[in-house]
């Protein structure tokens, strides 16, 4: 779990015993834990969001953790500097495919968090503060501050992209069946 005081505080026994986390590389201290999201992938990955934007400081700040936050390593990439991160989501299946909520809108990264590309196509530059991904479906919802919520609808081609991918003038990739209803 995470503080508004800059805590990550973790449990590996059901909540009978916390290990107190204070500090985040890059991180300010006292920097407010906006979002803890446990990877569905890797049982020892955890990914941390925080946010100083009560500071004046507007830089977006998102680490991961390996071991279970022992130790910690910056994926903030090359997140815009004004775009406090709000929320994190790691794809089911891929898991170098992330999404960042933050306070204009939504990023995804394929590399894991090296390089991020704003979604846009109807998004508002809204601060999205809660995201879930429909795993049935493969789609990712997305709550905001602005009291609405946006529904990307099957977004399992996402995992096609690559370095090559992104390099190509164009690229095909897959979609889902279509359903029709008479």
């Amino acid at each position: 779990v995470g503080t508004d005081d800059g805590l990550l505080q973790v449990s590996e026994d059901g909540g009978a015993t916390w290990r107190r986390v204070e500090d985040f590389p890059g991180v300010p201290k006292w920097t407010y834990v906006t979002d803890v999201f446990a990877s569905p992938r890797e049982v020892n990955t955890v990914f941390v969001a925080l946010n100083n934007w009560q500071r004046g400081d507007f830089k977006p700040y998102l680490v991961k953790s390996t071991d279970r936050g022992r130790t910690f390593t910056s994926i903030a990439g090359n997140l815009p500097a004004l775009h406090c991160v709000w929320s994190v989501i790691q794809d089911h299946e891929k898991g170098n495919l992330l999404f960042a909520g933050t306070e204009f809108g939504v990023f995804t990264t394929f590399d894991g968090g090296g390089a991020w590309t704003q979604m846009v196509g109807g998004v508002p530059p809204a601060q999205v503060r809660d995201m879930a991904v429909q795993r049935r479906e493969s789609d990712l919802v997305l709550g905001t501050f602005g009291r609405g919520f946006y529904v990307l609808d099957d977004y399992s081609a996402l995992r096609g992209i690559n370095a090559e991918a992104l390099a190509a003038e164009a690229r095909l990739l897959p979609v889902r069946n279509a359903y029709l209803f008479n």
